[in-house]
């Protein structure tokens, strides 16, 4: 899910940010294409509509785990609202996993909240994000035990 910005001085472009994925970190698209590399590493060059080039990078939000914010010729953008703390805490529970399982526990609870913050940044009513996160949070430990399950069968223990 790509989120589109609207820019001052951008007018007749489409910006949109694809956010960070599980491998790769976030891009920002320019009528679908990736913006230009910047003077510096991780800054981008972005074209105004008056012919101007700003150099733009991005803002890390809470440790990297959110949608970064975007700091555009020294101005910051929030490309979305942050999540509020009880999204966080409902959403972060699979990683409790990492206190019963270690790294395959840390594992399957991590990507369990990355699929959590996904949710809750959908569109869907609130109500049903947290009906979701918790069937994901439910799913990551039944994924657990099975793992924990076939491990502990294989090593014939």
């Amino acid at each position: 899910m790509n989120y589109a910005l609207n820019l001052e001085g951008f007018e007749g472009q489409l910006l949109e940010v694809k956010p960070t994925g599980f491998f790769s970190g976030p891009q920002l698209l320019i009528n679908g294409q990736s913006a230009a590399k910047g003077p510096k590493r991780g800054q981008m060059l972005l074209q105004r509509s008056d012919g101007r080039a700003v150099v733009a990078q991005w803002k890390p939000q809470v440790l990297g785990l959110d949608v970064p914010q975007l700091e555009v010729d020294g101005k910051q953008v929030n490309v979305v609202e942050p999540l509020k703390w009880y999204e966080w805490v409902w959403g972060g529970l699979p990683l409790l996993l990492i206190f019963l399982g270690g790294a395959l526990g840390g594992i399957v609870g991590f990507v369990a909240f990355r699929i959590n913050t996904q949710i809750f940044r959908s569109t869907s009513s609130m109500v049903l994000k947290f009906i979701l996160t918790a069937g994901v949070s439910v799913l990551a430990v039944v994924i657990f035990l099975i793992l924990v399950t076939l491990f502990s069968i294989a090593l014939g223990n």
